[in-house]
């Protein structure tokens, strides 16, 4: 019994520690996300390179997610920014997590942010305070 309780604490930590919060990059491979992704990029016109060349290849600085809820339902939180010039050009997408159709806004060192998706007020609120931080 003493050996048992031991174990048993190991694989439950072990299985906490295998379920680590996913990056945008991650969740991009799955086809219900790159989906959402990829119908949100054809309004991000003109597209800065740096996300346009994320959108190919996955390569880039990328955020983990972050839970939000808005109105009652469940989104995730993710952002992707130009590479040594993270304060200034950042792109922060949320996406339902039910249905995983993807918001975004583009933006970066004060100045307002511009919205995609077509996200409610109360989304658009979440989605400039996840651009500050």
């Amino acid at each position: 019994m003493r050996i048992v309780a031991p174990l048993a604490f190991t694989l439950i930590a072990s299985a906490a520690c295998a379920q680590e919060t996913p990056y945008l990059f991650d969740v991009l491979l799955k086809p219900a996300y790159r989906a959402g992704w990829e119908k949100l990029m054809k309004e991000v016109q003109p597209t800065p390179d740096w996300l346009a060349q994320f959108s190919r290849n996955f390569d880039g600085v990328a955020g983990p997610m972050k839970p939000a809820t808005i109105e009652g339902k469940p989104y995730e939180i993710y952002f992707v920014c130009k590479p040594h010039d993270c304060a200034a050009k950042k792109f922060e997408v949320m996406f339902e997590a039910a249905s995983k159709r993807a918001y975004g806004a583009l933006g970066g060192d004060g100045a307002p942010p511009f919205f995609y998706g077509a996200p409610t007020q109360p989304m658009q609120d979440a989605l400039a305070a996840a651009l500050k931080s």
